[in-house]
């Protein structure tokens, strides 16, 4: 699925149907990364953390100088992906605070740009982001490098942006931005034959052939006797939905019409 259906503004009580393009990120990977930074932030805040996984949004470089504008950013380069750790400036300062132990992290969380950070701070804020880009396998795939501190201009605008919303101990926001579209898995899986035993397939029997000019084509009328070249007990196949599944012989078995499979077409299991 590449988009999903919406509706605009009711106009004349009725909404019109629009497509919007949906976000490279599936749910499932957005999931186990929040996981693994879940697991993360635990082990660096010294208690369970509660994290609730926002929905992946498509993102225009507008968008995505509104997100990044004002906050840490950290890239990771992936096999598959790049993945940019984004981390508001506010949600830093509780971050680091919690981490060191010095605050709740309940406050407000004012910082600005006239806000210093100490070169301890930024290790901290750095070694926090290197720890949680081990959870990034499941959109990189595979990564190439650890993560490194990077300027909103030194990496391309993302394309696709989820962000994993941290409840308790403390309050806070980190994105992540996808770089590069994810290829297209394809299917997830596929049924098993014991799926379909129920489902009814309309299948019918050629058993006789032969051929006619147009003219006399387009002058049948009901009750006309059609001269067949097949033979009594001659060759016949078996056809579901137009595809020719098997040959055999049409015959009568106890008073039935029946099929008598000779050999089955290659591919029809497919």
């Amino acid at each position: 699925m590449i988009a999903d259906a919406t509706f605009g503004a009711p106009v004349r009580g009725v909404r019109a149907l629009r497509f919007i393009p949906c976000a490279s990120i599936p749910i499932e990977a957005a999931c186990l990364v929040a996981n693994g930074m879940r697991e993360t932030l635990r082990q660096v805040f010294g208690a369970a953390c509660e994290v609730v996984v926002g929905e992946p949004a498509v993102l225009d470089p507008l968008g995505w100088s509104s997100i990044a504008r004002d906050a840490h950013l950290f890239l990771t380069r992936g096999r598959q992906t790049d993945i940019v750790l984004v981390v508001p400036q506010c949600d830093a300062r509780r971050m680091v605070l919690r981490a060191f132990g010095e605050a709740d992290g309940s406050g407000d969380g004012a910082d600005t740009a006239a806000d210093a950070w100490s070169a301890l701070e930024l290790q901290a804020i750095e070694r926090i982001a290197a720890r949680c880009a081990a959870a990034f396998e499941p959109l990189c795939a595979e990564r190439y490098a650890a993560p490194r501190p990077v300027d909103v201009r030194e990496v391309r605008p993302c394309v696709a942006y989820v962000d994993v919303r941290v409840q308790a101990p403390v309050a806070l926001t980190l994105g992540i931005g996808i770089v590069r579209d994810l290829p297209d898995p394809g299917p997830s899986g596929s049924l098993g034959a014991s799926a379909l035993d129920r489902v009814g397939i309309e299948a019918c029997v050629v058993f006789a052939e032969g051929t006619m000019s147009a003219a006399s084509f387009l002058a049948l009328r009901p009750g006309d006797v059609v001269a067949l070249a097949t033979k009594v007990g001659g060759p016949a196949s078996l056809h579901v939905a137009g595809r020719r599944l098997a040959s055999g012989v049409a015959g009568v078995v106890a008073s039935h019409r029946a099929f008598f499979v000779h050999d089955v077409a290659l591919g029809a299991h497919s």
